[in-house]
């Protein structure tokens, strides 16, 4: 992806200079020209900028999403997730995520995450990580619109030490000889959120926890210039200054770095989305006819590259089209999320697309349900529950069971977990603070199995029995949902073949 001027973005999306001003915000005659005797709009254009609107939805929803997070961890020096440009924040300090983690949703509870936003603005930025041989570890790197420049880690290309040069197409430097020519990453844009995960394998051990947080102090992000002052090396975390992020904002941003999606209003979203698209350190697809195509269709309504927005200048009826549009684009995300993906005997599965540039409906819902999943299931597979075997929707307040077949595990060369979560997609405080079954604990014979099988019991309240507690995973109260995760999936999960347990709810 390649950087566009202003001036060519603007030329590319056909969004001509001196459009028609309608309400103190610049918008195209197309708009502009519906306005009746009376001084409003016909219920026809109206409909047309609630179908701009709605499918806006779907396009930005990932860009708004990435554009709020890195706010948070950049930006918003109070977050407990701050920790500037160019630095790995570690959830919870480093320890197993619990229930006041929520500045992403659906995240999994068997890797102790770092994760940060890379800025490549002034130089590129290199990121070396120890070897690492005894366990599940990964680097990967998402640009605004979903899409992942790199995978790295034991699945990709081995467990050795490696260095990663991470620079922007743009980028007419020397390069130092040091870097496999694999190891060199260019990308179009210039901000990008880099995770890393480490797996770890039993959550309730203080030594196991301490081993994975040296392996973190090994993971550097250090500018270029630095790397090379410091002999051609990484400089450590702890050594290296909190540098926060300087992008445009806009005061309700400090209100939505936790359930944005939920708690976002369309004159949020449209905000978030001309910021996005003004942003130079956010590069559109060069080369996608689509994208220049919605741009087009928004440059009508005042929302593009180098169009300044603002949502109170906006005449009341446009206001009204645009959150009818916005919240038939959340219902439509919502409903195709639980109802439009390979059903996996109940659990929904993303088809296998890999193509984030176009699949806007997809990006959409994987960006609602679980921000940053991976773009292709080369990484790992996640599938989503919401309702029990009989259809009706989950619910804390009754009890449930899943159970595996020992001899017919889910197909993994890693591991796999199966995390419960809120309706919203957070965690829930519990007495045991456990908030995931996986493969690891039932390998380490932490979990209960009885004539070939495991059975995990889903309930709010603790289960009367040794056995039962052992195997529970505590619910919340009210509504909720899994997203299970297969590391290094085999292809029956990949295309939902696998028989994967259903969740049945237990007799009264």
């Amino acid at each position: 992806m390649a950087q566009l001027t202003r001036r060519e973005a603007l030329q590319k999306a056909g969004i001509a200079a001196g459009g028609l001003t309608l309400g103190g915000s610049t918008v195209t005659g197309t708009v502009a020209a519906t306005r009746n005797p009376t001084g409003g709009y016909s219920d026809k254009k109206n409909s047309t900028v609630e179908s701009i609107a709605e499918d806006a939805y779907l396009y930005g929803l990932q860009q708004v999403i990435f554009y709020e997070t890195r706010f948070n961890f950049t930006q918003k020096t109070d977050s407990n997730v701050f920790v500037g440009i160019n630095r790995f924040g570690y959830p919870n300090d480093g320890q197993p995520i619990t229930s006041d983690f929520e500045a992403v949703v659906t995240p999994n509870a068997t890797t102790l995450y770092g994760m940060g936003f890379l800025d490549l603005q002034d130089e590129p930025v290199v990121i070396e990580m120890p070897e690492i041989t005894d366990r599940y570890f990964s680097l990967q790197m998402m640009n605004q619109y979903g899409i992942y420049p790199l995978y790295a880690g034991n699945q990709f290309n081995g467990t050795d030490a490696r260095s990663y040069l991470i620079l922007p197409d743009d980028y007419d430097g020397e390069i130092p000889g040091d870097f496999a020519a694999t190891d060199v990453v260019q990308t179009g844009t210039k901000s990008l959120l880099t995770i890393v995960r480490y797996a770890l394998r039993d959550a309730t051990d203080e030594s196991e926890i301490a081993y994975v947080n040296d392996l973190q102090a090994q993971t550097t992000i250090t500018p270029l210039s630095e790397w090379l002052a410091n002999n051609h090396s990484g400089v450590p975390q702890s050594e290296r200054p909190v540098v926060p992020g300087d992008y445009e904002t806009f005061p309700r941003m400090n209100e939505l770095t936790t359930r944005q999606v939920e708690t976002q209003t369309a004159a949020d979203f449209f905000t978030f989305l001309s910021l996005v698209l003004n942003d130079p350190s956010l590069s559109l697809i060069d080369d996608s006819l689509k994208e220049s195509a919605m741009l087009n269709r928004l440059g009508r309504v005042g929302i593009g590259p180098g169009m300044e927005f603002d949502w109170s200048a906006l005449d009341t009826d446009v206001q009204t089209a645009l959150t009818t549009g916005f919240e038939n684009g959340f219902e439509r995300v919502r409903a195709t999320g639980q109802e439009g993906l390979i059903d996996m005997n109940g659990w929904q599965v993303l088809a296998p697309t890999g193509d984030f540039r176009t699949d806007w409906l997809n990006r959409a819902i994987l960006a609602d349900f679980g921000f940053a999943g991976p773009d292709s299931l080369k990484s790992h597979v996640g599938a989503l529950r919401f309702t029990d075997a009989t259809g009706e929707q989950l619910d804390g307040s009754k009890r449930y069971t899943i159970t595996f077949d020992l001899d017919d595990l889910p197909p993994v060369t890693e591991f796999w977990e199966v995390p419960i979560y809120d309706a919203q997609g957070y965690f829930v405080e519990n007495e045991l603070d456990r908030y995931s079954i996986n493969s690891y604990m039932l390998e380490t014979g932490q979990l209960h199995t009885e004539a070939n099988e495991l059975v995990i019991y889903v309930q709010n309240e603790k289960p009367d029995t040794p056995e039962k507690v052992t195997n529970w995973l505590p619910a919340p109260e009210g509504g909720m949902r899994f997203a299970a995760r297969f590391y290094g999936p085999r292809w029956s999960v990949v295309d939902g073949s696998y028989d994967m347990p259903e969740v049945v709810p237990a007799e009264k």
